[in-house]
């Protein structure tokens, strides 16, 4: 009997795992120090249930989530976005929520963000944040920030003679041409849910990236690191970013950021995606019902305002705007 208590006990501590809940995330600077402070508020009063926040690359999250709780290895939660949640819920990752739901919980949240965490007619995450594209400029670079794309496209003369750019933008994927896609008027899928992609419109957006690159007024094959690496150097005048990208910018970096500039071919806005981020649970959360307690306590709208404030987060509870 000791002897099969001390193997259980030895398999335990191989393991790594608190006592409480552990949850993973991939925040960094101001992101994870709003999301320390809302656990520390946990753990204030939870002794005997603490949450254990870890750290993940981004780069490595998914592979690792995905790896990891089909083993019976990873967190009890995790936060990420909604775009792998499909694929999360097929192959049984992540734990539907509605057992602990209430209207109450539900109304908490603005109607676009609880939508996307839903799937297949259940829902499986709390949203913490919604995020989106914008322009950021350098002050130091432009003095008025461009309205249009011409506006855009002029800064580029003067930045070529430095060897930079007039924006700066992850151009290698589908979401981040996005906002060309849809200010042009194009779009990916028709109201049948066919692809559309091949379209004049779209025809059009893909013609005008391709200028961008070809008159060297973005870089060609840009992807975060360089988009990063540019703006802080000054050899792009703005860049086409998210909320994440605020962390990686300089101190000494003088910079602003305003909505995305209006297509000057057809008078619409450069309309990014609008993506959720949410807090979820894996289906082998070994105590689902203080797991559940804890994604609820990290977006109440105390959690919320502390996000908003700390971390500039655009948190989609509404009742965290109305906070002086």
């Amino acid at each position: 009997m000791i002897r099969a208590l001390a193997i259980m006990a030895a398999l335990a501590a191989c393991t790594g795992r608190s006592d409480g809940i552990v949850l993973w995330h991939s925040y960094n600077g101001t992101e994870r120090e709003a999301l320390e402070a809302s656990a520390a508020r946990w753990n204030a009063t939870h002794s005997d249930k603490p949450l254990e926040l870890v750290g993940v690359p981004h780069a490595a999250f998914a592979d690792k989530l995905t790896s990891a709780i089909p083993n019976g290895n990873g967190p009890d939660l995790f936060i990420y976005a909604q775009d792998r949640l499909g694929g999360w819920v097929d192959a049984g990752v992540v734990e539907p929520i509605e057992f602990w739901l209430d209207d109450a919980r539900v109304d908490r949240f603005s109607t676009e963000s609880i939508r996307a965490m839903g799937y297949k007619e259940s829902l499986w995450g709390l949203p913490m944040t919604v995020k989106s594209l914008a322009l950021f400029y350098r002050t130091d670079l432009v003095t008025t920030p461009p309205r249009t794309t011409d506006e855009l496209v002029a800064l580029a003369p003067a930045m070529r003679k430095t060897d930079g750019y007039a924006i700066a933008y992850a151009n290698i994927d589908l979401y981040g041409h996005a906002p060309w896609l849809f200010g042009f008027g194009g779009q990916i899928m028709n109201d049948r849910g066919e692809l559309t992609l091949a379209t004049p419109q779209g025809a059009q957006a893909m013609e005008f990236a391709r200028k961008l690159v070809a008159e060297k007024i973005a870089p060609a094959r840009a992807e975060a690191p360089l988009v990063a690496s540019l703006f802080n150097d000054g050899r792009a005048a703005t860049a086409i970013s998210g909320p994440w990208f605020i962390t990686g910018i300089d101190k000494s970096v003088p910079w602003a950021v305003t909505s995305l500039p209006i297509v000057s071919a057809t008078g619409k806005p450069a309309a990014p995606f609008l993506g959720a981020e949410g807090v979820l649970m894996s289906t082998r959360a070994r105590d689902k019902d203080t797991a559940f307690a804890v994604m609820d306590w990290l977006t109440s709208d105390v959690s919320a305002i502390e996000r908003a404030k700390l971390a500039r987060q655009v948190v989609p509870n509404p009742a965290a705007y109305k906070d002086p």
